[in-house]
């Protein structure tokens, strides 16, 4: 969930569309929202990992290249709804990335810095996401899991409060249905 409070303890290790800028409908197709006994979501892994944090979530696309600070991990573009919002140990939920092919190096330095999200889960597969997690993996053996959910799962994902995943790739969330999601 977005927000201003103080971050969770955070440990981080080394497909199908929901639109951009959509409203997930709620139709009996959908999951229910995430509980405080947590809800098993189906993911693909495209870089493992384990992390646990507060969500920040976001129905909009970005781009690392120009939106977002690796030296502070915050959101900077100002046209997006999370603009100003720190992302440094969180879980980022979106729906993929958008733009240039120098995200990757951005994600990249921002996890060399020590100022990355603990994870992101997608609604579909951003190989320019990926990579930068695989070479920072790679090069500086630090890496964080990128995991890919379908729409239900997904639209889960956006209402959840915390999200936990696995070295075996489970991915929980946890949350209520108060979420604010931007």
């Amino acid at each position: 969930m977005t927000g201003t409070d103080e971050n969770e303890s955070v440990q981080s290790q080394s497909t199908s569309d929901v639109a951009p800028n959509s409203t997930v409908a709620a139709d009996e197709n959908l999951r229910s929202a995430p509980t405080s006994a947590g809800m098993e979501l189906s993911a693909t892994m495209l870089v493992d990992g384990i992390a646990s944090g507060q969500v920040c979530a976001t129905r909009d696309m970005i781009s690392f290249w120009g939106g977002y600070d690796p030296s502070t991990g915050t959101v900077i573009d100002r046209r997006h709804p999370l603009s100003g919002e720190c992302l440094t140990g969180k879980i980022f939920v979106l729906p993929h990335g958008k733009g240039s092919s120098t995200g990757s190096a951005v994600l990249l330095d921002s996890i060399v810095l020590e100022n990355a999200p603990a994870a992101i889960i997608l609604n579909r597969v951003d190989e320019i996401i990926a990579l930068g997690s695989v070479v920072a993996e790679e090069f500086f053996k630090r890496t964080i899991p990128v995991a890919v959910l379908p729409d239900k799962d997904f639209a889960v994902a956006l209402e959840a409060d915390r999200i936990d995943i696995t070295i075996d790739g489970s991915v929980t969330a946890f949350g209520h249905e108060g979420a604010t999601i931007r």
